[in-house]
C-alpha cells in the first residue's frame, strides 16, 4: 500500500469511527398531559416529506401514559444530524391523531422547538433542531 493510499484508508477509518460515536441520548418531557389516559406517540423525522407521518419516523416510541400531567422519554444513541420532532397523545386508542370535520386536532399535540401555529400544523424547518452528538433534552407542551 503507497503512503497515499494508507493516509486515505487511515482518514477515512477515522471519519467513520467519529461518525459511528457521534452519538448522543436526548431526553424529551412531554407536559400538559393533563392527567388523561392513553398512548404517547412520539416520532423523530430527518425530512419534511416524512414529517408527521408516524410510520415514516426515523426513531419512534409508544410510551403508555396513565393519569400523569407530564412524561420524560429517554432515546439513546441517536445519530447526529437534523431532526424534527411530533408527538400526540392517543387517548381512544385508535393509534391515529383525530382530527375534527375541518381538519383541527381534537387530541394533544406537540412539536419540537415549541412550534405552535394556529390555523395549520408545524412545517418541518420550523421543528428542525441539530443533534450533534452532545446529550441534550427538550421539553413539549402538547396542546
Amino acid at each position: 500500500m503507497t503512503q497515499k493510499s494508507y493516509l486515505i484508508f487511515l482518514t477515512a477509518s477515522l471519519l467513520i469511527s467519529i461518525g459511528a460515536s457521534a452519538q448522543a441520548t436526548y431526553k424529551i418531557k412531554l407536559t400538559n398531559l393533563e392527567n388523561k389516559k392513553g398512548d404517547v406517540y412520539i416520532g423523530w423525522y430527518t425530512n419534511s416529506s416524512d414529517f408527521m407521518k408516524p410510520k415514516k419516523a426515523t426513531i419512534a416510541k409508544i410510551v403508555p401514559v396513565n393519569g400523569v400531567g407530564q412524561v420524560i422519554i429517554s432515546f439513546e444513541k441517536v445519530p447526529a444530524g437534523k431532526y424534527a420532532i411530533s408527538a400526540f397523545l392517543d387517548e381512544n386508542g385508535d393509534k391515529d391523531l383525530n382530527l375534527s370535520f375541518f381538519g383541527k386536532p381534537t387530541e394533544k399535540y406537540g412539536f419540537s422547538n415549541e412550534i405552535r401555529p394556529t390555523m395549520r400544523p408545524a412545517f418541518f424547518s420550523e421543528a428542525a433542531f441539530e443533534v450533534n452528538g452532545k446529550d441534550g433534552e427538550m421539553t413539549i407542551e402538547l396542546k
